[in-house]
């Protein structure tokens, strides 16, 4: 009797399977950074699920964010006298967000994607921010 359970089981796994049509196996790379007065941040992903989130505060901080997947998101936040964020994203969906407060905030959000959204919000004596978006 276990046996037959055995095959059955086998199956009913191999039914799903098929099922599952080209599904297959998801890869996912998931980070959250907090750094406080550290050294600048560097984040590379390549999964077809990237998720980056960033939580910085010291007198200079600086984020470099590079995704290259299906579905990417971003969130750099960054508190400190001079703020400094790139991100750049390439996937079918891609998101970013840059929050800064300082004297001095600078971003810069490049997409390439079929669906792209990038918001900057910055606080500071001086702000500069660029935000470029491209379709395949």
């Amino acid at each position: 009797m276990k046996h037959h359970l055995g095959r059955a089981g086998a199956v009913a796994l191999a039914l799903c399977s098929v099922g599952a049509g080209s599904a297959g196996a998801q890869t996912a790379d998931i980070k959250t950074i907090v750094s406080v007065g550290g050294p600048p941040v560097v984040l590379n992903q390549t999964s077809q699920l990237n998720m980056a989130g960033v939580f910085m505060i010291g007198g200079s901080t600086s984020a470099t964010v590079t995704q290259n997947g299906t579905n990417n998101a971003t969130g750099v936040l960054q508190f400190g006298g001079t703020n400094s964020a790139s991100i750049g994203q390439a996937g079918s969906n891609n998101l970013a967000f840059v929050g800064q407060v300082g004297q001095s905030t600078s971003s810069l959000i490049s997409q390439l994607g079929t669906m792209n959204a990038g918001t900057v919000a910055q606080f500071g004596t001086v702000n500069h921010s660029t935000i470029v978006q491209t379709g395949p």
